[in-house]
């Protein structure tokens, strides 16, 4: 893919991004953007579109729509990224994106093969790294501390070594890097 057709799409998505009523979604696409070129110096098109494109539209699938607990959140965050992948194939073919590389970040959105695609893994790690760096003070606000080592340790073994170093690295607040330090604990 020439770098100008990148550019356009990646504009595109964030135009999206930027219509968000809540106003995260373009921050959190930038954020990722900038884990994903800490990671890899060189990454594909479909990782860098994968990367940018993760929350594509998900304002559009509330979580309130789906039961409470993590039954409901598992399947909320299998119908969003389904939904998602689904309308950055249909903006990548407005701009003429062949079928392969459409195919190759719907799955890389969806995180399919993540244990044993590369790609895939360090889009998780950006997922991950974000959360951990900009949304773990929010989301642990008014939850048990135990709930949330739980969760953290869950987010933890979903990551690969150089996610879990660059972690490590992130500027958080004493309570969140508390909460860190003990779910990494052995």
């Amino acid at each position: 893919m020439d770098q100008l057709l990148l550019e356009r799409i990646v504009e595109t998505i964030d135009r999206r991004h930027a219509e968000d009523p809540a106003g995260r979604e373009a921050a959190y696409a930038r954020a990722m953007s900038g884990h994903l070129e800490a990671l890899q110096k060189a990454p594909s098109d479909a990782l860098r579109i994968a990367v940018r494109a993760q929350h594509f539209e998900r304002w559009l699938y509330p979580r309130s729509d789906f039961p409470p607990g993590r039954e409901g959140y598992l399947r909320w965050r299998a119908e969003a990224a389904r939904r998602q992948a689904e309308a950055v194939g249909r903006l990548l073919g407005s701009h003429d994106v062949d079928a392969a590389t459409t195919e190759r970040v719907q799955a890389l959105m969806m995180k399919r093969n993540r244990l044993r695609e590369p790609e895939a893994q360090t889009l998780e790690d950006c997922a991950c790294l974000v959360f951990l760096e900009s949304e773990l003070a929010r989301f642990a606000a008014g939850r048990e501390p135990e709930r949330v080592v739980a969760i953290l340790r869950r987010t933890w073994r979903k990551m690969s070594e150089p996610g879990r170093r660059r972690a490590l690295e992130l500027p958080m607040d004493r309570s969140s890097r508390d909460l860190l330090d003990q779910a990494i604990r052995p």
